[in-house]
């Protein structure tokens, strides 16, 4: 099943005060490319989201947008640095002592002091809440993959319904490619019979199938023919793999493109030649198909 390139997933929870909202976007790139935005509290989780939303794509541009609102109190823990506060202790009252000071050292001046009491976050509420983030991403990656695969449903319909023209096309210039010879011999002996009573001399037969043949080596697309029929065969064959086909699709065009080109050069006959543009135009309508292909 092909997917498209382009898509948006979102999803959105809350845990205790926090809220979070995630969004992915992804549109048509050449490559692949994830980019990921998260406030700046959460900004170690940036590799590891990457990671894992590049489990969901396999190419094109992804941008992933993380929003979270709001604090969870009860994640913060307090941790007091006793031998700072031992020792601001024994500094005030040496200090009290050496300079008669009245206005002991209290409790409240020992936790306005820096490096006396740290916040952290606690580590197994801090897992917890990734893993909920991650959760969410996931989410929303997968709601991304879900708009992909309907779109790339679509694609495959109208792409394997040009496929079915073009091979229609070939097929029918297959069977009128044998007629360019009679058809070339049946003008130039038209010709040569026009010409007869306008000309003094007897023209040679030997000749005139001599220039018949060198028509028939120069105007032969039998070659191309069979290239673009095995062209034709290894694109539906690449429509139907689950992978990432899209770059593959592209130069299978530009082939098909290239024969068709050729055939309707060396083709020196009215319906093959526009049959040849007929299935030019209906590449050109793949190509640009095939740009929004994973």
């Amino acid at each position: 099943m092909i997917r498209s390139m382009t898509g948006y997933g979102r999803k959105e929870d809350s845990k205790g005060s926090i809220r979070a909202t995630v969004e992915i976007r992804a549109v048509n790139h050449r490559f692949s490319e994830i980019v990921v935005r998260l406030p700046k509290a959460w900004n170690m989780l940036e590799d590891s989201i990457r990671k894992l939303v590049a489990q969901f794509v396999r190419r094109g541009r992804v941008d992933v947008t993380v929003s979270v609102e709001g604090k969870n109190s009860s994640a913060t823990v307090m941790d007091i640095d006793w031998d700072v506060a031992e020792q601001l202790v024994s500094i005030s009252r040496e200090m009290t002592q050496r300079f008669s000071l009245e206005t002991p050292l209290t409790v409240k001046d020992l936790l306005h002091f820096p490096g006396v009491i740290h916040t952290k976050e606690s580590e197994d509420n801090v897992e917890e809440l990734t893993e909920w983030l991650q959760d969410l991403v996931r989410g929303a990656a997968m709601d991304l993959v879900s708009m992909k695969e309907t779109e790339g449903n679509l694609l495959h319909a109208d792409l394997a319904s040009r496929l079915t023209a073009v091979n229609t096309w070939t097929r029918e210039i297959s069977q009128l490619a044998p007629l360019c010879r009679e058809d070339y011999k049946g003008r130039l002996e038209q010709r040569v019979s026009e010409w007869a009573g306008l000309t003094p001399f007897e023209l040679d037969p030997a000749r005139v199938a001599q220039e018949v043949a060198f028509f028939a080596d120069k105007s032969d697309i039998s070659e191309e023919l069979t290239r673009l029929d095995s062209h034709c065969q290894q694109f539906a064959i690449q429509l139907g793999k689950e992978e990432a086909i899209g770059r593959k699709l592209d130069f299978l065009l530009q082939e098909m493109n290239r024969e068709a080109n050729t055939i309707a050069s060396k083709a020196n006959h009215l319906r093959i030649q526009h049959l040849a543009v007929e299935i030019k135009t209906e590449l050109e309508k793949m190509r640009e198909q095939i740009q929004n292909v994973e």
